[in-house]
């Protein structure tokens, strides 16, 4: 079973070397980013890096950083460690939407149909 958010020390990659390297490629991460090994934990946040568990990714079938979602990031002022993949699915879904109907996604028609909740709500 994952370990919960209350435990993030515990939290280590199930990926292999090869499955990290195959994620990276895919999502093409640059590799000056300097991607943790397979046995880096998550957490303690290394200072100038945030953590993305590739589930996020996975799930929700697209790469999670888009110029929209930094938008609603920075809007709600929130971290992305702090949206839950299904939170994140609906922003990526929301502009996947947007673009299919050859709109651009708007933060303000985001807000009419969304809201976030934290966890102390």
């Amino acid at each position: 079973m994952a370990p919960g958010k209350e435990n993030l020390s515990e939290s280590v990659s199930v990926l292999t070397q090869r499955q990290l390297d195959k994620f990276v490629h895919d999502y093409m991460i640059p590799t000056d980013l300097h991607p943790p090994a397979k046995d880096k934990t998550i957490y303690p946040f290394l200072p100038g890096k945030f953590p993305l568990y590739t589930r996020v990714c996975n799930f929700a079938n697209y790469s999670p950083l888009s110029r929209f979602l930094i938008k609603v990031l920075l809007f709600f002022r929130v971290h992305l460690c702090q949206v839950n993949p299904f939170g994140l699915s609906r922003i990526n879904h929301f502009e996947v939407f947007c673009i299919a109907l050859n709109r651009k996604p708007d933060l303000n028609v985001f807000r009419y149909f969304y809201e976030f909740i934290t966890a102390s709500d």
